[in-house]
């Protein structure tokens, strides 16, 4: 996950010689001390010969050090920039439909503060942790040498010490899977919280959001029960370390005590105790820091993991641009084991043409156009789009083909001429104001304080739904793909700008294929192809208005029910 693997074996070598001088330099009190209380030599060497190599050692560690945290914070700042890149082409490269899941609040999380908290495994973790275990072998190895006994017991530690930290390490381990879940669902309904303040203030419900509040004390219980197996851990691991000590220091006296040891060596090897159970406890740390961010790790892991929808490395060639065909297409949103919202469906969308799709609400009309721009794979039947199935074309090449104009649409935080200039790069002035003048947003731009270049703020806040969804068909009519899938959604529509809207509609079924979610009378009744949906996701017929109407049944009962909705007026008395 570093785009310099050489730098992170140069950060790792220099944590080792870190490490090592460290190591040595504490080994190096033992016949230091011992010298000067007896005034003898130890090892070859005097007080001053051991002064002198303590010095040098000082010195190397320091220069050693330096070195080490620059390149342990080169190796932490290459990662984050690695990961970042690395997950946005895997988001780039992901199903649309894979956005419809709550990722918000997650992939938020992961690239700000999750990640950063990340980086700091390679800033102040791994580099101290991998010298800290080669202080501790130098000091378990000078151990031996000066009593082979004492050496034993440093050594019998080690892996008494090693059970018991993954023991610990096992608890933590066990509490951040208490608690990552709902800290992630609360991440989520925060989000949703700031977005829905709308709603949420006309209802008088902003203070007493019911999924908040409830997601945060979900968090709070469950990191109440973390911590319990949490601390579990972090006393095992100390009681563990403060045992070593105990052991060492008996072990130490009883020799003293025996002879076998003399006093001063007695006392120096007792403070190298200290120090070697010290190294330990801060391995101990340094494996407990791991584990409290294995979660972000996981997370990390859980997108970079994602099985992107397969795709063929080269274009297809076309055999009937324009066209869009579905061929016997069963889907369901859980999988094949689900309820199917499609059930053998089949239709074809000639070129040129203007196809209405029209059914009750959850007949699956918006399920057709995710699948036709392969927001998903079809659970059974094929997609056609041009005369090819869309899972053998590119993606490049599907998007090229499509212009989607749905009713969730989303506007960049820019100027209202950039976010309909974004259909096609290279679009001319000219043929952006035209396409603006055709999908009604010119009046838009009039009213704005500062005209064409008024920024919409995120999402286009600064505009209403039916304005975004304006900007959404100039930005279609821009574009100029050979088809387009319309969701003409009334709710985000005023009567006003109905003219705009059929205009759109006449302009874009003068150079494209459309398809149409239609809810407008105009729309259906000068629609090419009529194709009625059954609420259980099926074709239950087809043709043109005046074809479905002579035959009367269900799409009679529909165009009657609409045009007496939309016939309503509001009057006074």
């Amino acid at each position: 996950m570093v785009s310099d693997p050489p730098g992170m074996t140069r950060a790792t070598a220099i944590s080792v010689v870190s490490g090592v001088l460290e190591g040595l330099a504490l080994a190096a009190l033992l016949p230091a001390i011992s010298a000067l209380a007896t005034d003898d030599t130890w090892w070859g060497l005097g007080t001053g010969g051991w002064i002198i190599v303590l010095a040098v050692l000082a010195v190397l560690s320091f220069a050693c050090n330096a070195v080490k945290e620059r390149w342990n914070y080169a190796v932490a700042l290459d990662f984050l920039k690695s990961i970042h890149r690395l997950v946005g082409d895997q988001v780039a490269r992901q199903p649309l439909g894979w956005f419809s899941r709550p990722l918000a609040g997650k992939l938020s999380r992961m690239v700000s503060s999750e990640l950063m908290n990340t980086g700091s495994i390679f800033a102040h973790m791994m580099g101290p942790l991998v010298a800290k275990l080669a202080t501790a072998t130098v000091l378990v190895v000078v151990a031996w040498f000066w009593d082979p006994l004492l050496g034993l017991v440093l050594t019998v530690s080690v892996p008494l010490f090693v059970l018991i930290t993954v023991g610990a390490a096992s608890l933590i381990r066990r509490g951040g899977r208490i608690h990552e879940p709902d800290e992630v669902v609360l991440a989520d309904r925060i989000v949703e919280y700031a977005q829905c303040q709308g709603t949420l203030r006309s209802c008088g419900r902003s203070e007493d959001f019911a999924p908040l509040i409830d997601a945060m004390e979900n968090a709070r219980a469950s990191k109440k029960r973390a911590l319990w197996s949490e601390t579990s851990g972090l006393m095992l691991s100390g009681v563990v370390s403060q045992g070593v000590i105990v052991v060492l220091i008996t072990v130490t006296g009883s020799l003293a005590v025996a002879g076998t040891l003399a006093p001063i060596p007695a006392m120096a090897f007792i403070g190298l105790s200290l120090q070697f159970t010290s190294t330990l406890t801060a391995i101990a740390e340094g494996v407990m820091g791991l584990e409290t961010r294995r979660p972000m790790l996981d997370s990390i892991d859980e997108v970079l993991t994602a099985e992107p929808l397969p795709e063929p490395g080269t274009p297809a060639e076309l055999t009937a641009p324009g066209e869009v065909e579905l061929r016997g297409v069963t889907f369901s949103y859980g999988g094949a084991g689900d309820v199917p919202v499609l059930r053998d469906l089949s239709l074809e969308v000639p070129a040129g043409s203007m196809v209405a799709l029209v059914g009750p609400s959850g007949s699956g009309k918006t399920t057709v156009e995710k699948l036709i721009s392969r927001f998903y794979d079809a659970d059974a039947g094929e997609v056609l789009v041009g005369g090819v199935p869309v899972t053998d074309q590119t993606t490049e090449q599907l998007m090229a083909q499509l212009s989607m104009v749905f009713q969730d649409v989303y506007l960049f935080d820019d100027s209202l001429e950039a976010n309909i200039a974004v259909g096609r790069e290279g679009a001319t002035g000219e043929e952006i104001r035209h396409a603006a003048e055709l999908a009604g947003v010119t009046g838009i731009a009039e009213r704005l304080p500062e005209g064409w270049e008024t920024q919409v703020g995120e999402g286009g806040k600064a505009l209403s739904g039916g304005e975004r969804q304006r900007v959404a068909i100039a930005r279609a009519l821009v574009k100029q793909a050979p088809i387009v899938l319309l969701d003409e959604a009334t709710s985000a529509l005023d009567v006003e700008n109905e003219a705009h809207v059929v205009a759109s509609v006449e302009a874009l079924r003068e150079t494209a294929t459309v398809l149409v979610i239609a809810h407008r009378l105009d729309t259906i009744a000068k629609a090419d192809l009529i194709v009625l949906l059954t609420d259980d996701g099926r074709v239950e017929g087809y043709g043109t208005h005046d074809e479905l109407m002579a035959a009367g049944g269900t799409y009679t009962r529909f165009w009657n029910r609409l045009h007496h909705a939309q016939g309503w007026r509001l009057v006074d008395r």
